[in-house]
């Protein structure tokens, strides 16, 4: 992929590397990570063509395109994993003040939030790019998940809810997808994305070898600063923004893991409550970030 000239936020053509960042999940290939000059923003560099990353994501390591559970950090992801489809559900009642409604879930990965907001009486379509991940869905949970490409299917202003968890980051056309997102929520909807943080502790702890930079699967390197231009920029405001508090302990972990480190997952949680507690009133510098973002 051609680097874009332009930056993704303010359009901006005045960049500078801030340092390299090496794909520990299949290639072993190494990425530049650039930041914006005039407002900020940070994005990884020269990532592969869209119609190569597919390859990129080849990995049963991958966790949210599969459902392995061989490692003692696969079992710890996947019991987060339970406690945070309740969290996730009670967030959407929340910031919908709806009980039941429409929800389109992007990036829906093997259906597990799509299943359970399903169960709970939502009409629930989930978006997913990975063939793999669409058919595991619909074979193990029986909902209705579609490719990308056919979003322009789904009716104008007919979306209570649009959820994106660890997905924005991903997407080569960002703006696209907001335009569309915009579309077809409701004029009282809401869209919830949750992101890694590039301006965390845990990011700054850790640098270059920062799990959650995942390059090139991450594109895009958000604060809460670069989002919330972001989404104004396409008609929309940001009325919260909330910490995920358990991802600084699974990110350091893979993180030390990617090190080398003996005994990863109890530095990894060593590191998390340490930071944590050094953070513990500083909400916008948490790991992951989820913001709640409505028309304008």
């Amino acid at each position: 992929m051609a680097e874009k000239e332009s930056c993704l936020i303010c359009g901006s053509t005045d960049h500078y590397g801030l340092f390299t960042a090496r794909d520990h999940l299949v290639s072993g290939e190494s990425f530049p990570i650039k930041k914006c000059n005039a407002c900020g923003f940070v994005f990884t560099a020269e990532p592969p063509d869209e119609k190569d990353i597919t390859k990129y994501y080849t990995s049963e390591d991958y966790i949210s395109h599969s459902d392995k559970k061989q490692s003692l950090t696969d079992h710890i992801y996947h019991l987060a994993r339970n406690f945070m489809l309740r969290k996730k559900h009670n967030l959407v009642l929340e910031v919908s003040g709806r009980k039941t409604g429409t929800l389109l879930d992007i990036g829906s990965g093997t259906g597990y939030f799509a299943d359970f907001m399903s169960r709970k009486g939502w009409s629930v379509t989930g978006v997913e790019i990975s063939e793999s991940a669409r058919q595991y869905s619909i074979s193990r949970f029986g909902i209705t998940v579609v490719p990308p490409s056919e979003i322009s299917g789904i009716k104008d202003g007919s979306i209570d809810c649009v959820t994106l968890w660890h997905v924005l980051e991903h997407l080569y056309d960002p703006d696209f997808w907001m335009r569309e997102i915009k579309r077809i929520l409701k004029d009282d909807g809401k869209c919830i994305l949750a992101l890694p943080n590039i301006k965390s502790a845990d990011a700054e702890w850790f640098g270059n070898e920062w799990a959650a930079l995942d390059v090139p699967r991450h594109l895009w390197h958000f604060s809460h600063e670069t989002l919330t231009r972001f989404v104004h920029k396409h008609g929309f405001i940001c009325t919260e923004i909330k910490s995920m508090p358990l991802d600084i302990y699974y990110i350091s972990a893979i993180s030390y893991k990617y090190r080398g480190c003996r005994l990863p997952l109890l530095r990894g949680i060593a590191t998390g409550v340490f930071l944590t507690v050094r953070t513990l009133f500083c909400k916008n510098r948490a790991s992951s970030l989820i913001y709640i973002i409505s028309k304008r």
